[in-house]
Order: C-alpha cells, then structure tokens, then sequence
C-alpha cells in the first residue's frame, strides 16, 4: 500500500495563513457593536466569500480529496455574490437609512445558477467516481462562471463608485476637506 505524503508547500502556507487573518477579520467585522454594523455584515459576508474561495485552492493543491473524498461536493464558491455584496456594503455607508428590502435579494439570484452548475458537477462525481474539479462539466462551465463573476464585480464596482461620488457631491463644501471625508 502506498501511503499518501502530505504535501504543502510555501504558498499553501501563505493562504492558510491568509485563510486564519481572513476569518479573525471576518468575526470581528461580523460582532463589533457600532453605527454601521449591517454595512460591516455585507463587507465580512464578501470576505467571506474569497476566504472560502482560498480554502477550497488549498484544498486542491494539498490533495485533501485523499482523506476525505466527498469534500469536494461543499459549495465553497460563491464568486457571484461578491459583486452584489461589496455594492450593499457601499450603498450602506453612504445611504445608512437604506433598509434592505426584498426585492434586493434578487441581485443575488446568480447565485443560484452558481449553485445549479454544483449540482450538476455533484451529479457527474457521483457518476465517474472524481473529484468535482475534475469533471468534464467543471471543465466547461467553470470559465463561464469565472466570466460572469468577473463582469459582476466590475460592474458593481462601476455602481458602488457612483454612489461614491454621489456621496460626496451630497456633503456640504467645509473649507476643502470634502474628499477628505
């Protein structure tokens, strides 16, 4: 029988690393009693969503299907609700009357192609015996996914710099120091 050397190498310490400060920053967004504790939820929920996408590259790279062969079926990418929660993040520190309402729940419905194209990789691993990585529908799909995140993020961005700027037109001119702010 051979018998599996746990191999990891410099990054995977950098990112465990990262993972630890990641999460300790996440709790302490998440619990810390201020004015704009819900805005502080949305930015620890986003960070959230990169620490999990960093636990799930370490996994890969260390081989961790070795001793738990199903960890792979965990839903821990959820690039498609970065965009939207970094934009409430923002729109909550400029606008804090905003209240969230239901209907905003919809700029995470993504999410939930995000969620199908799991299924159907959970489906195919199930089926050939990989890992969901490793399965034909990952292969092609993941791309796709990985586009569409990164056209949510720059589009959110776009949004959340708006409202940046609407932001400071809205203060009062205070002798020069209204970017200061």
């Amino acid at each position: 029988m051979n018998a599996y050397t746990f191999h990891i190498n410099l990054y995977d310490l950098v990112f465990l690393g990262t993972i630890f400060i990641g999460l300790t920053f996440t709790l302490q967004l998440w619990f810390t009693k201020r004015i704009n504790q819900a805005a502080n939820r949305f930015l620890a929920l986003a960070l959230v969503t990169v620490v999990l996408q960093m636990v799930w590259i370490v996994s890969i790279d260390i081989r961790l299907e070795t001793y738990i062969p199903r960890w792979s079926w965990l839903p821990l990418q959820f690039w498609l609700a970065t965009g939207p929660l970094i934009f409430f993040y923002v729109l909550k520190i400029t606008r804090q009357e905003y209240k969230f309402r239901w209907k905003d729940l919809l700029h995470f419905s993504p999410l939930l192609l995000e969620f199908g194209v799991l299924v159907s990789e959970v489906k195919e691993s199930i089926k050939t015996g990989a890992a969901t990585y490793d399965t034909l529908t990952f292969q092609q799909l993941n791309p796709v996914l990985q586009m569409l995140a990164l056209i949510s993020v720059i589009t959110y961005l776009y949004g959340s710099l708006r409202l940046i700027e609407d932001f400071y037109q809205r203060l009062k001119f205070n002798g020069g120091d209204r970017y200061r702010y």
